[in-house]
């Protein structure tokens, strides 16, 4: 009987914590770019226009930006991504990579600032002229928060 009841929580547990790790994150999109992609609750849009759109918390901000540029491919993407970093003055910036997130096309680096961690990364979105550019700003702690936004972009 005990091992029965101690099954039951056991049960009820994971269920509980499986809950709770699948409600962590909420779906945002960016109607004007057609642009979906997934946040940690409390994330607070402060910009949503057809320049930007930026939102975050105490732990993470994410900026979002569209480039309307034919000569953005997936050839030169490393490049470009380079010399966003070195333009926005990252002290750090370790060696990139090339990714594919749902239907995009991408390419990474991550780079840290005044203590604080950044991915900065360039999205080519094969169906449309729209590409994207996105800064993902996160404290120590919260890298797998940050990774979670990098990694769940798709167009609709």
């Amino acid at each position: 009987m005990k091992s029965i009841s101690y099954f039951a929580v056991a049960i009820f547990g994971f269920l509980l914590l499986t809950s709770q790790t699948l409600t962590a994150q909420v779906d945002m999109t960016w109607d004007t770019h057609r642009v979906g992609f997934k946040v940690p609750r409390g994330f607070n849009i402060e910009t949503n226009n057809a320049e930007e759109f930026s939102g975050g918390n105490d732990d993470l901000f994410v900026t979002i930006a569209p480039i309307q540029d034919e000569t953005l491919t997936e050839d030169n993407m490393a490049e470009v991504v380079d010399a966003m970093a070195k333009e926005m003055d990252y002290d750090l910036v370790t060696d990139g990579s090339a990714v594919e997130v749902n239907n995009f096309a991408g390419y990474y680096k991550r780079g840290s600032k005044d203590g604080s961690n950044a991915i900065v990364m360039a999205l080519l979105d094969p169906e449309s002229a729209t590409n994207l550019i996105v800064v993902a700003i996160y404290s120590d702690d919260s890298e797998d928060k940050a990774l979670t936004v990098i990694n769940s972009f798709y167009s609709y």
